[in-house]
């Protein structure tokens, strides 16, 4: 997954309590931004300019494969956040801005690794 910048999107209701995956996005140097539901993310994604969203796959107004066609267009890398049981498989939806629904699954670990992977190359080309 490849990345240009360092502002997140993150959507739906999990993202709205204080958890881990928030503060480690911060402390890689994220800059993190948050919407409810599919109404919500419109309005910001007018006001402000993402680079990776991540998205619950229920939202109260739509799901996350409806939110793939607000992000239509735009150069964003996004994933799905699909529970199961206790955990959950972070889906690969859209690669700087191309289409890649349908890509294997991340597990909570693999998924943190490549959000890592992504902030060093985002930090090693601005200061390159």
């Amino acid at each position: 997954m490849t990345l240009s910048g360092k502002d997140v999107l993150l959507v739906g209701q999990s993202f709205q309590t204080p958890q881990g995956l928030t503060e480690r996005l911060q402390r890689w140097g994220f800059r993190c931004h948050f919407a409810g539901n599919m109404r919500m993310t419109r309005e910001l994604l007018r006001a402000v300019r993402v680079d990776v969203v991540l998205s619950d796959m229920r939202l109260s107004d739509g799901n996350g494969i409806a939110l793939l066609g607000i992000l239509t267009g735009l150069a964003v890398t996004a994933f799905l956040c699909l529970p199961v049981e206790t955990s959950c498989f972070w889906l690969p939806a859209i690669d700087a801005g191309k289409k890649c629904l349908g890509l294997p699954a991340l597990r909570p670990a693999e998924f943190a690794r490549a959000l890592e992977e992504m902030a060093r190359c985002v930090g090693a080309a601005a200061r390159g």
